[in-house]
């Protein structure tokens, strides 16, 4: 061989004196001595075209090489065959370095005059299964191998060749009088071929984790993901948005589909509307303002109003600054009357049983229980509740406002965790339209704690007469079936809290992020449960976005830049029943798109140290979190089943169908 390599000058192309190319022969024998003889002798980094005098690496060439990398993969070792696999890398290696192959660049299954090897029953395997199309990349095939290692060596190795390619073409004196522009449209040009090709690794090791329960495809997700966040690129990306419409799309097909050819990246996301009862004091009404009469009485409260300076509605701040806007005086009495004492932290706020009741069940069985109790001396009664001051003030602005007004922190960790905190506080109280509240302000792109109230939020209030929506004409009677309304409360009629969602996007300004993912998935899988749910209570209508931009969409956009939503007649639209399902799916979305993020957070390390009383925890594949602790391999690779679990059950994707898959990757 040494002979024929160096005296025939016949350069890559081999179908003159070989049955196909020896190089694919001996990486499918994984003949370490015999590839690195053939790179040495015929493989050179840079090979003439024949009839030109420019250095340009021959098409043939290239096709061999990479044919010959994705040979490697496919003739992997078992576990029998000894040293085997360190042969296997070493090959890679020289492929890679030596050879100038590309292991993100898709290979053609079949090729002219390849000779039969032992990949080939893999192949013949894969096609039963599904699993392949016309083209394969080698770091996709690595994947499905399920042999991180394997996956490790090629990323490692390519990722310091295209640094040292980068740096040689940046300093090659033919190319020196380019522009700066010129390098870098050429390096964002391969980038995106090495993210493209690992977001379609990632799916397929992701996919196949959640099918096959092998910890292998676990292990091989944790390192593709690493490697992604180690990035040497000048700006290392999340997951993208179309890779995560593959994962779905496999996971609602139960199949590794084939990633899309076409597909447009653009933003989507989805838009949700929640419907909420607005209740009212009957026979009153302050003209200027539809049904906000427990607004006003709210206003007048002196625990309220000594905040003023920190409340973030509008529309309250011009109520207490206009004395003229005020509950009449004949009916003050009648309020004195409902009057208790709500006690938390040894603090008495002042507050009134009938609206406190209707939207709370126990606190309506708390004042029932205490007047009942209640020694005949008149006066109010004082209801103590265990929970922080704070809280206590932000339930009663609930109840009174529709939306809380004041208490929530800027820093969005913190508000996050804050409406957390409040959501479990509303589902032991039984306040439904508060955990609908705190649903809303997480799916919100933006962590400002703005007002939600109908004035602020211009959701005109229908009464039952108006409603033609029959989700909301259902919690209207829902609600007066389940409340405790009385002669000073009862359900005037329906708006809504409306808001979108675009969590997919990287430019995403929410509360739900990367350090605050693991959370918000721990509390919705508590609130699963919910008797908000079980009473009918809650409600949250979705559609997706791009039902908007289509011509034969219903949906309404009011001038105020709201939208209407018609499950019955929007496709990609329905009704969410269970409490936090919506926040659910974003926080594991955004797990599964920056899962390294999520691995370094304090949320996990917390979560971690919950599961396990170890203080030493081992780290994930040399440090997930650089320079901080991590959890093993095994509470990473938990993690990741619990959100593709949860994603297979995504209840915003229950109109999927086979056709719309098959349409999408026909395009």
């Amino acid at each position: 061989m040494h002979l024929l390599t160096s005296r025939i000058p016949t350069g890559p192309s081999y179908s003159e004196w070989f049955d196909g190319c020896p190089l694919i022969v001996a990486a499918s024998k994984n003949s370490v001595e015999m590839a690195r003889l053939l790179l040495d002798y015929c493989y050179d980094a840079c090979i003439p075209v024949s009839g030109t005098n420019n250095h340009t690496r021959n098409d043939s060439a290239s096709n061999e090489v990479n044919r010959a990398l994705l040979e490697t993969i496919y003739r992997l070792p078992g576990e029998d065959e000894e040293n085997s696999l360190d042969d296997t890398c070493t090959i890679i290696r020289l492929l890679i370095a030596q050879g100038n192959a590309n292991p993100h660049i898709p290979v053609s299954i079949r090729m002219n005059e390849k000779p039969h090897t032992e990949g080939d029953k893999t192949i013949l395997l894969s096609y039963l299964k599904g699993k392949m199309t016309q083209e394969d990349t080698p770091l996709s095939a690595a994947a499905r191998a399920a042999n991180s290692e394997v996956v490790r060596c090629m990323l490692d190795c390519y990722s310091s060749a295209l640094r040292g390619f980068k740096t040689q073409r940046r300093n090659d004196p033919l190319l020196r009088s380019q522009p700066e522009s010129y390098f870098r449209l050429l390096e964002e040009r391969e980038d995106d071929a090495v993210y493209s090709s690992a977001d379609s690794a990632i799916v397929t090791s992701l996919f196949l984790l959640w099918q096959e329960n092998d910890l292998s495809y676990g292990q091989c997700a944790l390192v593709l993901y690493k490697r992604r966040s180690l990035s040497s690129t000048s700006s290392p990306r999340n997951l993208s948005q179309k890779a995560m419409q593959h994962l779905m799309e496999c996971l609602s097909m139960c199949l590794l589909l084939p990633a899309p050819m076409l597909r447009s990246n653009t933003m989507e996301g989805y838009y949700f509307e929640a419907p909420m009862v607005q209740y009212h004091i009957p026979d009153i009404r302050v003209k200027v303002d539809n049904f906000m009469d427990w607004s006003h009485v709210l206003s007048s409260l002196p625990w309220f109003r000594s905040r003023l300076s920190g409340v973030n509605c509008n529309w309250m701040k011009h109520t207490i600054s206009n004395s003229s806007e005020k509950i009449p005086s004949n009916y003050s009495a009648t309020l004195a009357t409902d009057e208790f004492l709500l006690v938390a932290d040894g603090e008495k706020l002042l507050a009134h049983k009938s609206i406190v009741s209707a939207k709370s069940g126990k606190l309506a069985a708390q004042i029932r229980f205490t007047e009942i109790h209640a020694q005949e001396c008149g006066g109010r009664i004082s209801v103590h509740v265990d929970i922080p001051l704070l809280v206590a003030k932000m339930l009663l602005q609930h109840c009174y406002h529709g939306s809380i007004a004041f208490g929530l922190m800027k820093s969005p960790m913190k508000q996050c965790h804050q409406l957390l905190e409040l959501a479990l506080i509303a589902e032991e109280y039984l306040c439904p339209s508060l955990i609908l509240e705190c649903e809303i302000r997480l799916l919100m792109q933006t962590s400002s704690p703005n007002c939600i109230c109908p004035q602020c939020c211009s959701g005109a209030i229908s009464t039952e007469k108006q409603i033609e929506c029959p989700t909301r004409l259902q919690c209207l009677e829902n609600a007066r079936k389940n409340g405790n309304a009385d002669d000073l409360c009862e359900p005037a009629g329906v708006y809504a809290y409306k808001t979108s969602s675009f969590i997919m996007l990287s430019g995403q300004n929410g509360l739900i992020t990367a350090g605050t993912a693991i959370d918000v998935l721990a509390v919705s899988q508590q609130l699963e449960q919910s008797l908000s749910c079980q009473q009918g209570l809650y409600a949250i209508k979705y559609c997706q976005s791009k039902s908007i931009d289509n011509p034969n969409s219903t949906m309404v956009m009011p001038s105020f830049g709201g939208w209407d939503i018609n499950t019955d007649k929007e496709r990609d639209s329905g009704c969410i029943t269970v409490p936090f399902a919506a926040a659910k799916i974003m926080a594991i979305w955004v797990q599964l798109r920056d899962f390294s993020a999520v691995i370094r957070s304090d949320s996990y390390l917390r979560q971690i140290k919950s599961d396990d009383d170890e203080d030493d925890a081992a780290e994930v594949d040399d440090s997930f979190g650089i320079g901080a602790r991590s959890g093993s391999d095994e509470d990473a690779i938990l993690l990741l089943q619990t959100c593709l679990e949860e994603l297979a059950r995504n209840p915003l994707r229950r109109n999927h169908t086979w056709k719309s898959v098959q349409k999408c990757h026909l395009k």
